[in-house]
C-alpha cells in the first residue's frame, strides 16, 4: 500500500489549508445561524430611543407630554452647553432631542401650538422621525379630546390612557416564511466547503503523482499500473469519508437536537451525496492544473461559482426565473433545493422533491468523472 499511504502522506503537507477552511466554514455557519434565527423569531417589540428633553411648560400639558415620552423612551437631560448638545447628537448619545416652551399649554388651547415645539434630529435619522410620530399622536388625540368640550387636564389624562393601548401584531404564517431550524443552516453552506476541500487535497495528491518524472519512475515499478490507480483510488474514496465524517461529528455537536431527527439523516444523505459529487468534481478539476497553485484558482471558481450561481450563497428565492434556470446546470442547486424541500418533509413518503434533488447530483457525479475520464484520456494521447 505504498501509493496508499503516499496519497496521504501529501495530504498531510497541506493540513494547514484544510483546516482553514474548516474553521472558516465553522464562522460563517455560527454566525449565520445565529443572525437568521434573530430575524425570524416571531415576535415584536416597541423601540425604546433616548430623548433629551427640557420642559418648560408651565402648564398641565407638557408634564402629560412627558409622562407620555417617559413611558417607552428613556429621557436625558439636555446640556446646557451648545457644544456639548452637538457632542452628544454627533456621537448619538441622543436619538431627539425636545424643547416643550413655557406657554405651549396656552397655545396648545387657543389653536396656535404648530410650530411651538423644537425639535432637533441627526440629519436622515429614521429614528427621529418615530419620535415625532409619537409626539404627533399623542398631541392629535389631546386635541380631538379638547374639541368635544373636555378640560386639558381631562384630555391628557384620557390621551395617556389612549395611548397605552398598544396594538396587537400578528404575522402571516406560511411555507416561506417559517423559522427554520439552527440544521438547516449548519447544511446550507456544506456544498462550498466539501467543493474547496475536495479540489485542494484531492487534486493536489493527484497532482503529485501526475507528475512528469514521478510517473516514468511508477511506470517501471513492479507494481501494475491498475494496482496504483486503485490505490489512488482508495486515497480519494477515504479522504472523501474523513472529511464527510468530520462534518458530521461537528453536525452532532453544534446541532445535536437535530441530527437526531428524521430531517437531519435526510440532510446528512443530501451532504454525503454532495461529498462523492465534489470528489467528481475534483478528478474533473485536477485534469487543467498545471501544478497546485493553479488548483486553489480553480478551487475557488468551482467553490464560489457553485455556491453564488446555486443558491448556497444567495437564497434561491432571491433569483429570477432565469438565473433559477441557469442555477439547475449546478449541482449545489439540487443539493440546495433538496435542503430547502427536507424541511417540509416528516416522513419518508413525502420526500419525493428530495429523492428526485439526490438522484441528479448522483447524475452530476457521475457526469463530472466522465469528463475527468474524457479529459484524462485526451492528455494522455496528446503526450
Amino acid at each position: 500500500m505504498q501509493v496508499f499511504k503516499a496519497f496521504f502522506r501529501i495530504l498531510y503537507k497541506n493540513k494547514a489549508s484544510l483546516l482553514m477552511y474548516i474553521v472558516i466554514y465553522l464562522g460563517i455557519t455560527l454566525i449565520v445561524s445565529n443572525a437568521m434565527q434573530e430575524d425570524g423569531k416571531t415576535e415584536f417589540s416597541g423601540i425604546s430611543l433616548d430623548i433629551g428633553l427640557r420642559n418648560e411648560d408651565k402648564g398641565y400639558l407638557g408634564k402629560s407630554l412627558e409622562k407620555y415620552l417617559e413611558s417607552g423612551n428613556q429621557l436625558m437631560d439636555v446640556p446646557k452647553k451648545k457644544e456639548d448638545l452637538q457632542d452628544a447628537m454627533y456621537y448619538q448619545e441622543m436619538d431627539y432631542v425636545l424643547l416643550i416652551p413655557e406657554d405651549f399649554t396656552e397655545k396648545f388651547k387657543e389653536g396656535e401650538w404648530e410650530g411651538s415645539l423644537e425639535g432637533t434630529m441627526v440629519p436622515g435619522s429614521s429614528s427621529a422621525y418615530l419620535v415625532e410620530q409619537e409626539i404627533q399622536g399623542f398631541l392629535k388625540t389631546v386635541s380631538m379630546y379638547l374639541k368635544a368640550g373636555c378640560s386639558t387636564e381631562q384630555a391628557s389624562a384620557w390621551s395617556l390612557r389612549d395611548m397605552e393601548q398598544k396594538p396587537k401584531v400578528r404575522f402571516l404564517e406560511n411555507g416561506s416564511s417559517q423559522e427554520l431550524p439552527s440544521g438547516f443552516y449548519y447544511f446550507q453552506y456544506i456544498p462550498y466547503v466539501f467543493l474547496i476541500m475536495m479540489i485542494l487535497g484531492v487534486g493536489a495528491s493527484m497532482k503529485s503523482f501526475q507528475d512528469k518524472d514521478l510517473a516514468a519512475r511508477n511506470k517501471c515499478s513492479s507494481m501494475s499500473f491498475l494496482k496504483q490507480n486503485l490505490q489512488i483510488f482508495l486515497g480519494c474514496m477515504v479522504y472523501m469519508m474523513i472529511v464527510y465524517l468530520v462534518f458530521m461529528v461537528m453536525a452532532w455537536v453544534a446541532v445535536r437536537e437535530y441530527m437526531f431527527t428524521f430531517r437531519g439523516f435526510l440532510n446528512a444523505a443530501n451532504a454525503f451525496l454532495f461529498a462523492v459529487c465534489s470528489l467528481s468534481v475534483s478528478w474533473f478539476a485536477v485534469q487543467f492544473a498545471k501544478n497546485t497553485a493553479a488548483l486553489t484558482i480553480l478551487s475557488n471558481v468551482f467553490g464560489l461559482g457553485f455556491s453564488f450561481l446555486g443558491g448556497v450563497f444567495v437564497s434561491l428565492d432571491f433569483m429570477g426565473e432565469s438565473a433559477r434556470k441557469l442555477a439547475k446546470f449546478i449541482p449545489s442547486y439540487w443539493y440546495v433545493a433538496a435542503n430547502q424541500e427536507i424541511q417540509k418533509v416528516a416522513s419518508f413518503a413525502e420526500g419525493g422533491k428530495v429523492y428526485q434533488s439526490f438522484l441528479i447530483v448522483l447524475m452530476f457525479s457521475l457526469a463530472f468523472f466522465s469528463a475527468g475520464l474524457l479529459a484524462n484520456r485526451m492528455k494522455v494521447k496528446s503526450k
